[in-house]
């Protein structure tokens, strides 16, 4: 089955030009994993690639919130750790070759619509670009 890749538009950007092309290149590394999903090879070392940004780009993003005082930061971190969970989960599945493959993109959808377009808007809209 071949799985939709993922391509940025500027309806994915948060105003803050850090984060936006750190997401720009997390869209990349998942569609890295697509491609190895697609190909059923390699996905282990794809997903470990990706995961191991995401955990650097909420690392990231944590240091930008606290730098500008976010009051969101609290929430957002909780967020941030059950998303970690819910990662670590699904390279647990791979590991074990219990993959679901169409279950992971799915939660790769989600994430990148329902977070980066919901709540990381959020900050954003309090002190980046898309500050009134």
């Amino acid at each position: 089955m071949a799985y939709t890749k993922f391509e940025w538009s500027d309806d994915y950007s948060v105003g803050v030009d850090e984060m936006d092309n750190e997401h720009k290149v997390l869209i990349g590394y998942i569609n890295e994993l697509i491609d190895c999903l697609d190909k059923d090879s390699g996905i282990a070392e794809a997903f470990k690639k990706m995961a191991t940004y995401c955990i650097k780009h909420f690392e990231d993003e944590e240091a930008l919130m606290e730098r500008e005082n976010y009051e969101g930061l609290g929430s957002h971190k909780i967020i941030h750790k059950n998303l970690i969970a819910k990662v670590q989960g699904f390279g647990e599945q791979i590991d074990s070759g219990t993959i679901n493959k169409d279950d992971l993109v799915a939660f790769l959808k989600m994430w990148l619509s329902a977070h980066i377009m919901g709540i990381d808007r959020k900050y954003g809209q309090t002190f980046g670009k898309l500050a009134a």
